[in-house]
């Protein structure tokens, strides 16, 4: 199986995020040749320029960057996963770590959610009518700290090892706690601000009925102060 991931625009037109093709080996045109436009047409045609890839479009195949001359003709097979990238602005986009050495990375970020003491005892006593809100800010944490790359256009798909989740139920405001590590070529920092920021509207959404006023607003309701406490790179 290999697995193709598109971003941007190339998504609106392919329809899904990413697409699993069952073959052994193919070189990119074929491979893309598998993959339909919702027009009709192939996305090896849509890229296509001859045997090249048109520039600005880019292709990585498990991270490494593929030059866009003749490109096409680059083969891969089961287990790879290639990703194609489009123009998203005149910068320079995901930035090419192929020398880059694989390595320890830990990044731990933390924000806070504040909330009315009434919604704050509710979480306390496991009496929201949604359900557990740690259970399902904790779940909304791994989903969205995998799927960092799907949300932000830059940040590469890397192979977290381990997320850890932590939630602290205070007076005034609930704690979130996430760290992420990996063994890549790459930080995981933004993997662990978006675990916290994907948490805590979780938490949000959870006891939104609690939180609004009579007109339907939340004058109290407040996310505030996401930063990154930590960074480590190497050892471990």
């Amino acid at each position: 199986m290999i697995r193709v991931r598109v971003y941007g625009s190339l998504r609106d037109l392919v329809g899904k995020p990413y697409i699993d093709i069952d073959l052994t080996e193919a070189d990119l045109r074929e491979l893309f040749n598998y993959i339909k436009l919702r027009d009709g047409g192939s996305l090896a045609d849509y890229i296509s320029d001859g045997g090249d890839i048109k520039r600005p479009y880019r292709v990585f195949i498990n991270g490494r960057r593929i030059p866009n001359e003749d490109g096409l003709m680059v083969r891969v097979k089961d287990g790879d996963e290639v990703v194609l990238t489009p123009p998203v602005s005149a910068g320079g986009g995901m930035v090419d770590i192929s020398g880059k050495e694989i390595i320890y990375r830990e990044a731990m970020a933390r924000g806070r959610i504040r909330l009315r003491r009434d919604t704050i005892k509710l979480i306390r006593e496991k009496r929201v009518e949604k359900g557990d809100v740690y259970e399902a800010a904790k779940i909304a944490c791994i989903n969205s700290v995998k799927s960092t790359p799907n949300i932000l256009p830059y940040c590469h798909p890397i192979n977290i090892t381990h997320i850890g989740f932590d939630m602290d139920i205070e007076d005034e405001y609930v704690e979130v706690s996430v760290t992420v590590k990996a063994f890549e070529r790459t930080g995981v920092e933004m993997e662990a601000l978006t675990g916290v920021a994907a948490a805590l509207l979780t938490i949000w959404d959870m006891v939104k009925k609690y939180e609004k006023d009579e007109s339907g607003n939340y004058p109290y309701t407040v996310i505030k102060d996401i930063f990154v406490v930590r960074k480590i790179k190497g050892g471990h």
